[in-house]
This record gives structure tokens, sequence and C-alpha cells, in this order.
């Protein structure tokens, strides 16, 4: 008695990953952007208040200093984020590879089982 092979299961490849988190986190800037429309139609006066307060902290605080701090921070993790993605393409490429083997091996394998039969 012989079984047929079963397919296996795709894993999500790393772009389809990435394509669902940007698809999430666009979903959430979304809601978040209506969620604040709707509050500022509700009580437009808070929403000055707020804003001005915001406006003063942001005046005050050193944005120069801040804006050279995360673009030192983001040069300084972009070689190991570029690096680890790297790392899962060809992760990626190795695994469908090896699936691709081990379906061709068990298809040669039951070509020949069956001319022997």
């Amino acid at each position: 008695m012989q079984t047929t092979p079963t397919p296996l299961t795709q894993t999500p490849t790393v772009e389809e990953g990435v394509n669902a988190l940007v698809s999430d986190a666009k979903q959430k800037v979304t809601d978040t952007y209506h969620d604040c429309e709707h509050s500022i139609r509700e009580s437009p006066g808070k929403a000055i208040l707020i804003a001005l307060a915001a406006g003063y902290c942001l005046n005050r605080l050193p944005v120069r200093s801040l804006l050279v701090a995360h673009v030192r921070l983001a040069a300084a993790l972009a070689p190991p984020a570029l690096f680890a993605y790297g790392a899962a393409k060809v992760l990626e490429v190795l695994q469908r590879e090896a699936v691709a083997k081990r379906n061709r091996d068990r298809t040669s394998r039951l070509i020949t089982t069956d001319l022997h039969v």
C-alpha cells in the first residue's frame, strides 16, 4: 500500500511578513487619524489648546539634537538590520530548494517503484 506525498504547507516569505506589518501599520495610522479627527470635531476648543501646548513643548525641545541622535541611531542599526534581512532571504531560498529537492526525490521514488511493480 503506497501513500501519495502530501504537499507541505507554505511558510510565509519575508516579503509577505513585511507587507503584512506595513499593512497593519497603515491601518492603525488610518484608524488613529480618524479617531483624532472625530475628537477635534467634537471639541475644537480643547484641540486648539492641546495644539498650542504641543507647539510650545516642541519649541522648547532641542529638536536638532534629537534629529541628529535619531539619524545616528538609524545609521548604526541599518547594517545589522540589512544583514538580518539578507540572511532571512538566503534561508528562505535554501528552504525552498530543500522542499523542491525532497519533492523531486519523492516523485522519482514513486516513478521507479511504479516501473518495478
